[in-house]
């Protein structure tokens, strides 16, 4: 029995030590032990972010990223300087494209979707069909005299029948939606669809009147009087052309916007339609499938159209040098995170003038600071970038001086897809400005007075004409009135 006991208390001893060992221990050697991990992993994490590179430009957003503030006193007591600083380096990550394209894959493998990042019209839903604005001004405020109206009720209903349908032939014949169904995958307000082989990403358009375009216009107008000549030219989305017909109600019809905001334009003002014009080359590579923009082709065939409405000199495509760049892929990977976009590259092919080299092209910031010349053209290190090939971007002003004399001056006021249009009107202008709606910190109005523009050009895509962005316009009309221009790059001319 002593025996007995005796083993029955060593063995309750052995199983005290193993298991009875204080949890408060326990829990200060995992701290320690996490700390050994984490602690130098926090810190290398730190060096990197200081010693590594940070980018300018996000290849995938195709936007310049936020720069380092200047300090200034003010600017630090206000807090705008330190929120700056933040936005720095918050924004410039070192490989910020390459962690996003990390992100996207991982999200696509596992059906994880991104916010809308283009925030154009949202979530897909159901557009309303158009209405026809004449009919239901004659709806409410016209009442027929019974003795004079000698419409009868069937008349009125066989009429309106036949106006509708007339209404729906034309936006089918405009619209040039695909007539099959295609294969298609949704991403918030973007459609990525497969035809032919390929696929294609599509922004969906909700629709608009363009009444605030339309008003800046008019007032640019009176501003400026008939000693300037105003054009408007609005692009329409790709969706207006590809997107198939199981999906054509979530997609308005742009030509049906561009009509509203020509009916609101002042008569002087000269409206150009290019969405038949696109449609008879739909076929034709005129929008890139990875992008958001139309191609550079696309872009001649709207030049042109702009040529023959301001009755001006315009060179055959054949005149021009045409450059390839391969394996293109743009925005619309970025905006989607669609795999397949990303693994369907394609061709960037832009077209440069054959006066090319008489040209010269003068680059001064968004407040008209001069800081130098070049190329229109510029060379891309980086074939995702491809589109900053017209100038580099959008945050700036550019001053081309041709080798035409014939005294006309063109401004073009734009958002990007704008910057494809200037290279083909080279032998066509003296010289051409170009400005973004977003971006311009002068007066326009001023602007065009104190460089003698003779012609005026309005370029944007139908999303800015309809959306936001328009807001811009009347703001570029009223800012900094009265503030003398001085073209700091007169002294650096040839």
């Amino acid at each position: 029995m002593d025996n007995k006991e005796a083993h029955t208390d060593t063995g309750r001893k052995r199983k005290k030590g193993l298991n009875n060992i204080p949890r408060k221990g326990v829990e200060h050697g995992f701290a320690v032990i996490s700390l050994m991990i984490t602690v130098p992993i926090f810190f290398t994490a730190v060096l990197l972010m200081i010693v590594l590179p940070r980018p300018k430009v996000s290849e995938i957003e195709k936007r310049k990223l936020a720069e380092m503030p200047e300090f200034t006193f003010d600017s630090y007591f206000s807090g705008e300087y330190t929120a700056d600083v933040a936005e720095h380096y918050d924004d410039t990550v070192p490989y910020r494209d390459d962690l996003k394209n990390v992100g996207y894959s991982f999200k696509t493998s596992f059906g994880i979707h991104t916010e809308d990042e283009v925030k154009v019209v949202g979530k897909p839903s159901v557009v309303p069909k158009p209405v026809d604005d004449n009919k239901n001004e004659q709806s409410e405020n016209t009442v027929p005299d019974a003795d004079e109206n000698s419409i009868t009720e069937s008349q009125q209903e066989n009429e309106s029948s036949a106006k509708e349908s007339q209404a729906e032939q034309s936006k089918s014949e405009s619209s040039q939606e695909s007539s099959e169904e295609e294969e298609v995958t949704v991403e918030n307000g973007i459609i990525v669809v497969k035809s032919n082989g390929h696929y294609r990403a599509l922004e969906l358009f909700g629709g608009g009147s363009g009444s605030t375009y339309a008003e800046a216009l008019n007032n640019f107008h009176k501003d400026l009087g008939d000693s300037v000549k105003i054009y408007s030219m609005v692009a329409p989305l790709a969706s207006e052309y590809y997107t198939p017909s199981n999906y054509s109600d979530f997609n308005a019809s742009q030509k049906d916007s561009i009509k509203s905001i020509e009916s609101k334009l002042d008569k002087d003002i000269v409206s150009i339609d290019i969405t038949d014009v696109l449609g008879e080359h739909k076929s034709e590579e005129i929008y890139f499938r990875t992008d958001h923009h139309w191609t550079p082709l696309g872009a001649y065939y709207a030049a042109e159209s702009f040529a023959k409405a301001a009755g001006i000199s315009f060179k055959e495509l054949s005149t021009y040098k045409k450059n390839d760049m391969e394996g293109f892929v743009g925005t619309m990977y970025g905006f989607t995170g669609d795999a397949n976009l990303n693994n369907d590259p394609e061709v960037f092919s832009y077209y440069t003038p054959d006066n090319i080299d008489k040209c010269m092209t003068y680059y001064y910031s968004t407040d008209f600071t001069y800081t130098g010349k070049g190329n229109f053209f510029n060379g891309v290190g980086d074939i995702r970038s491809a589109y900053l090939t017209f100038m580099g971007g959008d945050e700036q002003v550019v001053k081309v001086k041709t080798n035409i004399k014939n005294g006309k001056k063109l401004l073009i006021v734009k958002d990007s897809y704008g910057n494809a249009i200037p290279g083909y009107l080279f032998g066509s202008y003296e010289e051409i400005y170009v400005v973004d709606m977003r971006y311009f910190k002068l007066n326009l109005v001023d602007f065009v007075k104190q460089n003698n523009v003779t012609d005026m050009l309005f370029a944007m895509v139908s999303y800015s004409a309809v959306g936001d962005n328009a807001d811009n316009l009347e703001n570029l009309r009223t800012q900094v009135k009265g503030k003398k221009i001085v073209d700091e790059g007169l002294k650096d001319e040839d």
